[in-house]
């Protein structure tokens, strides 16, 4: 019996072998980030361990002393129910070191709890933690108590001794009110699943409204914050996607001639990161009645000015998921001056001097129209004027310049590769035009009171890379 007894299963040898592979390859504050999308899928696959009653790996002194040492990096951080059903580290089959965890009846800020929301605030600033989850649960007694206590939120006077607990439940109440106003005929246990859904949906809601940093985070595209309802039942996590709308949750904010001037770099960011959030398909905000009544009434105070291309695949406001109010815009096919257009030019010298703004980009865009004709133009450009030629034809022409040098630079090279280039070419060239021509524009750039940035718009991914802007020992005069 002895021989039998220290003879070990194929099973105990496998869980053994899995145990070893682990050793020593922990997550910890020497690691790197886990992207969201990575941190999602790795929960998620936890969770179907989690389900097929998989035997969880023991945790060894080797992670304790690892996570000691070199401190922690969450790849996710948790808001969930303090329901001593809901083992979050179990149901997700992950170990010390892998998530960051909050969590208090009803998985809820509705009293916009400080803790919490600072928590969450130090995790993704301070932990490099990209995926933020609020988990409800199935059967949810908070849940069920708000859905009991929506006649004690609608009584006239409020009850002067009420508890900590009924006060709570009484913040939990707008969830519970929504369930019942969409299912007036329902059974209350149905009621409170419908409940325990919309309470996740305003969590997320609630916690980019009340944190700045968050918010700013999630617009960036910097972290990602998704709802999930763990079934008591079944054990099984289902993922319901992020708060219904991100936009929705900020603050209006309207930039109007009462506001304060933004400084360049301030503008440039804000700019970067709201093309960060239109790449990562995160829909605009509604447009208020009143911000447009506002800019009515106060002027405008636009934080940036943009020159961008006519091409319709170039939409300047959505691709920097910006509001009215925001942006001054100028576009015309190629994002040229190369007629020296004095329009141009002169909505410039006015937003720059009368609006106070701070930051001029010039914006290219991949495959743009204007530059390709410029490239087949590069013959008419070298012969002698036509004397009818239009005004298309004049225009085009106009722009070869930029052509040209692309087409010295890569005189092997195909077409399209060639027009890439001088699309960058372009925008560089018109940079350098605008404070050639415009000697305001100039003198403010040469002060450091503008910032001019050139910029390219990949119609393609949605994403605009910056380029810098002019050259600071160029002749201008």
């Amino acid at each position: 019996m002895g021989c039998a007894s220290s003879k070990p299963t194929g099973e105990t040898v496998q869980l053994q072998f899995e145990t070893k592979q682990q050793d020593g390859n922990y997550r910890t504050g020497k690691g790197a980030a886990v992207p969201a999308d990575e941190a999602l899928t790795r929960l998620k696959k936890g969770n179907e361990r989690y389900v097929a009653s998989k035997t969880p790996s023991a945790t060894l002194q080797s992670r304790r002393k690892a996570l000691s040492d070199d401190g922690q990096l969450p790849m996710a951080a948790l808001l969930s129910c303090a329901d001593s059903r809901c083992p979050v580290e179990s149901i997700f089959d992950v170990a010390a070191g892998d998530v960051f965890v909050c969590r208090n009846a009803g998985n809820t800020i509705a009293q916009a709890e400080g803790s919490v929301v600072a928590s969450m605030e130090y995790c993704m600033q301070n932990l490099q933690t990209q995926l933020l989850v609020v988990m409800g649960h199935t059967k949810c007694g908070a849940i069920n108590g708000a859905v009991a206590s929506i006649p004690a939120a609608d009584a006239a006077e409020p009850k002067l001794d009420a508890s900590v607990l009924e006060n709570y439940l009484v913040a939990l109440t707008p969830a519970a009110k929504q369930a019942k106003a969409e299912l007036p005929s329902a059974p209350d246990g149905e009621v409170v699943e419908r409940a325990i859904r919309i309470n996740v949906q305003n969590t997320m809601s609630k916690i980019l409204e009340v944190s700045g940093p968050l918010r700013e985070m999630v617009q960036a595209g910097k972290i990602k914050v998704e709802g999930a309802i763990y079934d008591i039942t079944t054990g099984q996590v289902e993922f319901i996607g992020g708060p219904p709308s991100v936009q929705a949750a900020v603050p209006a904010l309207v930039r109007t001639a009462k506001s304060d001037y933004v400084p360049g770099p301030k503008a440039l960011a804000t700019l970067k990161a709201g093309n960060a959030s239109y790449a990562s398909g995160q829909a605009p905000a509604a447009t208020q009645k009143s911000r447009i009544q506002a800019l009515a009434s106060d002027g405008q105070l636009p934080m940036a000015a943009v020159l961008g291309c006519a091409d319709s695949r170039c939409p300047v406001e959505l691709m920097f998921n910006v509001a009215p109010g925001d942006i001054f815009v100028c576009r015309n096919a190629g994002n040229a001056i190369a007629k020296a257009e004095g329009n141009i030019v002169a909505s410039m010298e006015y937003c720059m001097a009368h609006l106070k703004t701070k930051l001029l980009v010039v914006l290219g865009h991949t495959k743009c129209g204007a530059l390709n004709g410029a490239l087949a133009s590069i013959p008419a450009a070298d012969a002698a004027p036509k004397a009818d030629a239009s005004a298309l034809e004049q225009y085009l022409v106009a722009l070869t310049p930029a052509a040209k040098q692309a087409k010295a630079e890569l005189p092997h090279a195909p077409d399209p590769e060639v027009a890439e280039l001088a699309i960058r070419i372009n925008v560089k060239n018109t940079m350098r035009s605008i404070v050639q021509i415009s000697e305001p524009l100039r003198k403010q750039w040469q002060s450091g009171d503008l910032l001019i940035e050139g910029a390219i718009y990949d119609i393609t991914t949605g994403r605009v890379e910056f380029i810098g802007g002019p050259e600071k020992n160029g002749n201008f005069l």
